[in-house]
């Protein structure tokens, strides 16, 4: 008996369908042949048909008289040309014959299916925004709202900006969780989040001894529901991965809610902001015009020694107009400040860019259009937070 018989075996011909292979199969068993294997029922289907060719070429080669005076005939379908055994008697009536077009088989359990013909799927090619790189007019608007929204909380009623640092902490918590499961571990989002919280009005409400119970309490609550769950069988992973986004995001952003306790505290942290954003803003706009020397182009290819310097210049002039007219600070200091914020804020902007990278990431969401998701915005505040309370902790004028 021959071999096992695939897909590909009949050449371009339509493989036997299902209704044939059953009929051979009654047919076998009602000569006494017994049950045959799926191999024995194709060769025996497909030497069927073979048998059939010289019949059909010999009715091609008919003459058009003999075809016009036996329509019935030349309208045969195809399968009817094949020869059927003779069925003893008291065996099950022969089914009718499948029409013509049943072609390939799919499902039938005998032969694998060839694979069906996949089509592109209907995607649109993502636009094109040039040098920006982002939809500019959505992503000014957007900053806008947020940047009034925080300035207005922080000029008018102060504690109302604690509120935009809990629902902005839950809000980023989410993505950045959402976004390292794509590693295969699993960040316990719900007691991070809950922790970071804690942490924030602690650190509002007590000051630094408070923050500080509140991130020993909350990393000890992670570690035991990070080891109760293990939704990976990969504790560690987890729980490594859980305190990492605890102290990314909770940690530092409680940090910039104790700068709010403090004497002037709303405006300590307007000046924060404002040279974080500057940084942001002088190194994009002098990025873009002129940026040809990328600092890490395996990282980010995008960020340049030429926005860098740009980042550098406006931090600088925000930082010495905020010492000079807001705090009543030597101008050196808002040097300082000018020269050492860009520094850590790039470092932040590499630092999600390689988290972004190694997860095969463009934006962390998409709650922002023209800026991606939270925790876009917050690459460069978080891992500075700590930088500015130290520095305006040691920096005349500005903590008394």
């Amino acid at each position: 008996m021959s071999g096992p018989v695939t897909a590909g075996s009949a050449g371009d011909a339509p493989l036997p369908t299902r209704r044939e292979l059953r009929r051979l199969s009654q047919e076998a068993e009602a000569r006494g042949e017994g049950p045959l294997t799926p191999d024995e029922l194709m060769a025996r289907a497909l030497q069927a048909r073979s048998d059939a060719a010289p019949a059909a070429a010999e009715a091609e080669e008919t003459p058009t008289s003999d075809v016009t005076a036996q329509p019935a005939e030349a309208a045969a379908p195809a399968d009817a040309a094949v020869p059927a055994a003779a069925v003893p008697a008291g065996a099950p009536p022969r089914p009718a014959a499948p029409p013509a077009t049943a072609g390939v088989p799919i499902g039938h359990g005998f032969v694998t299916p060839p694979p069906r013909p996949t089509l592109p799927p209907d995607t649109e090619e993502p636009k094109d925004y040039g040098r920006a790189g982002r939809n500019l007019p959505a992503a000014i608007g957007v900053g806008l709202v947020l940047g009034g929204s925080v300035l207005a909380s922080l000029l008018f009623f102060p504690p109302s900006f604690a509120l935009i640092a809990v629902v902005g902490v839950s809000l980023a918590m989410w993505e950045l969780a959402d976004a390292l499961s794509r590693s295969g571990a699993h960040v316990s989002r719900t007691p991070v989040i809950a922790a970071s919280v804690c942490m924030l009005v602690a650190s509002y409400l007590g000051g630094r001894e408070a923050l500080w119970v509140a991130f020993t309490g909350g990393a000890g609550a992670v570690l035991l529901f990070a080891l109760l769950e293990r939704r990976t069988g990969n504790a560690v992973r987890d729980v490594c991965l859980s305190l990492f986004a605890l102290t990314y995001v909770g940690l530092t952003t409680s940090l910039i809610v104790y700068l709010l306790t403090l004497e002037d505290g709303n405006l300590l942290v307007i000046c924060f902001l404002a040279l974080v954003v500057a940084s942001d803003i002088g190194g994009y706009i002098a990025g873009v015009l002129f940026g040809k020397h990328p600092i890490a182009a395996r990282i980010s290819p995008k960020k340049s020694w030429e926005g860098y310097a740009g980042s550098a210049l406006l931090s600088t002039a925000v930082g010495v107009g905020m010492a000079f007219w807001v705090f009543d600070a030597p101008i050196w200091t808002g040097v300082v400040l000018g020269v050492l914020i860009p520094a850590f804020a790039t470092l932040g902007d590499f630092s999600e860019s390689m988290i972004k990278r190694d997860l095969d990431l463009k934006d962390m969401g998409s709650l922002l259009p023209g800026h991606g998701g939270i925790m876009d915005r917050l690459d460069s505040i978080l891992p500075t937070a700590p930088v500015v309370l130290i520095l305006f902790s040691f920096l005349p004028g500005f903590v008394g």
